[in-house]
């Protein structure tokens, strides 16, 4: 029996716990579609939360009976699993999302301290009509299921394209026509930038598939974009009488935010390159000092290097796995496995054995050399190809960390300064 499953159980806590009921039956909380004029058509933007799910916030689609004093919430946010592992589900691609309708208690999200702004639509008749028809009709069972992809159909794109049946289309010829100023990665990038490391990670795993400026009718998979778009676009009905879209703008909670969103996310590779050259230096100065110290600076630089390659390796693993069998477009065509993938597993007992070895064999030096030399070159080839559109990729920030430590750690610069260190006689 598959199961179903708000965010707020599987992540612990989700935006949803204002869901005081919910149901996929067409028989829940049914509106009266003769009553359109007593309604009020409301976008609901959530603000970005601190949990990783709530990073780039959320929105949902809201109908005010305001005869009725209710409010009825449409979310494309809920999913589905039919084994009784989501992971492996999620993995094997079965994990299936979906829309539901709910009553909203606000102080459930007061309580949870996101802030919540609410844009309500000047529509006509017509308009609304052919907007709940659609909500309606994708809570249906035969229809509450959906193909999320994460930039190309989700619980934000999903209302940009009601907001656009409401317009009869405008919205979609006044967004998607517009000029192309920013790549997915950049609009991903602009949540994510104050967090360093996962800004890294995520960084890593994107691939070319994210490096091509996009129309502002394809950003507005992100919540924020559809709420910056829809604030001053206006629309001319069928009497030929022009509106503006968003007729009134209320926030229910003003939550302040750790980090600004900035409207263009700042430059991160400069920080890399910097991390990655003081930890060469520090490998280099390491490295200099083990005709002096050569038991100690043998066991830092062994487990160093195990380390490094544990962690390079397993993001390998993952990057191989995303490109190999997940399928995901965020992951395709990544040049980055071509120098960071599981085969720097290896480097672990290698540099394990460098660590502890008590004779003169030069063995595991030799081979974390090649290792070290494979990843440096291969990734100097993956900055240098740039330069052809086919190859380009925005992994700065990967190569400034990276191939510093991996320069050191092939031995080139020894080789250049014509110094090779000797480990003295064991006691």
């Amino acid at each position: 029996m598959p199961h179903f499953v708000p965010y707020a159980k599987i992540l612990r806590r989700f935006v949803f716990f204002f869901l005081v009921t919910f149901s996929v039956s067409p028989a829940f909380a049914q509106t009266d579609t003769k009553r359109f004029d007593d309604y009020l058509f409301k976008v609901v933007v959530i603000s970005p939360g601190e949990e990783i799910y709530m990073w780039w916030g959320h929105i949902g689609l809201i109908v005010e009976d305001t005869r009725l004093h209710t409010s009825k919430l449409y979310n494309w946010g809920m999913f589905t699993y039919p084994g009784d592992s989501f992971i492996r589900d999620f993995v094997d691609g079965r994990v299936q999302y979906m829309c539901v309708a709910g009553y909203i208690d606000v102080k459930e999200f007061i309580k949870e301290g996101w802030e919540i702004t609410a844009y309500t639509l000047d529509l006509d008749r017509k308009a609304k009509e052919i907007i709940l028809s659609y909500a309606e009709n994708c809570v249906l069972p035969e229809n509450r299921y959906y193909d999320y992809q994460v930039f190309g159909d989700n619980c934000a794109t999903r209302i940009r394209d009601v907001i656009d049946m409401g317009t009869g289309g405008q919205f979609k010829a006044a967004f998607g026509s517009a000029g192309k100023r920013y790549t997915i990665r950049q609009y991903v990038r602009r949540f994510t930038w104050s967090r360093p490391i996962t800004d890294w990670l995520f960084n890593f795993l994107m691939g070319q598939n994210v490096d091509q400026k996009v129309s502002p009718w394809e950003g507005m998979f992100i919540p924020r974009e559809i709420a910056r778009n829809i604030s001053d676009f206006s629309y001319t009905d069928e009497s030929g009488t022009e509106h503006k879209l968003v007729s009134a703008v209320e926030t229910f909670n003003s939550a302040k935010e750790k980090a600004p969103i900035p409207d263009t996310a700042p430059v991160s590779w400069p920080f890399s390159l910097a991390a990655g050259l003081l930890f060469a230096v520090l490998l280099f100065l390491i490295n200099t000092q083990r005709n002096k110290n050569p038991r100690l600076c043998r066991i830092i630089l062994g487990l160093s290097q195990s380390l490094l390659g544990l962690f390079l390796g397993v993001l390998g693993c993952v990057l191989y796995f995303g490109l190999f069998y997940m399928k995901k477009d965020m992951i395709q065509q990544n040049i980055n496995i071509w120098f960071i993938n599981p085969l720097l597993l290896l480097i672990v007992p290698l540099g394990i054995v460098s660590a502890v070895k008590k004779h003169s064999s030069k063995f595991p030096g030799i081979v974390l050399n090649v290792f070290w030399s494979y990843v440096f070159i291969a990734g100097s080839v993956t900055l240098l190809i740039k330069i052809l559109p086919f190859f380009y990729q925005q992994n700065q920030s990967v190569h400034g960390l990276i191939l510093p430590v991996s320069f050191v750690l092939s031995g080139i610069p020894e080789k250049i300064l014509g110094k090779t260190p000797t480990d003295a006689p064991s006691a």
